[in-house]
């Protein structure tokens, strides 16, 4: 299962605006002169973005889904709703979803998820995969996070 790379929903949004404005399939070569983004990052925004079944990738060339033409086409809550759908079945959110279900709970403390995202990841990416996890969690309304307590309250 693809695991989220992203660091919020901005910039992949940014990359979706990109391909709308071409219109048509468009060379990763070509997107990387438009992005202002390292090789890296236009590489882990477009697996995430075909991850998430807004664009696909075939011969070197992206394009828009009808879902991410959908997504490009709807409002902000629209898009906040079509997310929460889609993240669901990507990493972290999956196995976010399955923690809460197992501890039968809405609300886990900071800490709890921190640990858990430190079991299931690789060490020393536990920080970044946490700022994933609130970005999107947050953009998504999958779950809502009180920061002056340090708690996450699941949404779904």
């Amino acid at each position: 299962m693809h695991r989220l790379e992203t660091s919020s929903p901005n910039s992949l949004i940014g990359l979706l605006e990109i391909l709308e404005d071409i219109g048509k399939a468009t060379d990763i070569a070509k997107l990387d002169d438009s992005l202002d983004e390292e090789r890296t990052m236009l590489m882990n925004l477009l697996d995430d973005a075909e991850s998430l079944k807004l664009i696909t990738l075939s011969n070197g060339d992206a394009s828009l889904t009808e879902i991410g033409k959908k997504f490009l086409d709807s409002n902000i809550q629209q898009r906040k709703q079509l997310l929460h759908a889609l993240v669901k079945d990507v990493e972290p959110f999956h196995s976010l979803i399955g923690y809460f279900k197992n501890l039968n709970t809405t609300q886990v403390p900071r800490e709890d998820i921190a640990r858990y995202l430190g079991e299931i990841f690789p060490p020393g990416e536990q920080d970044d995969t946490f700022k994933i996890v609130l970005n999107w969690g947050r953009y998504t309304k999958l779950f809502t996070y009180d920061s002056d307590v340090g708690l996450i309250v699941f949404s779904d």
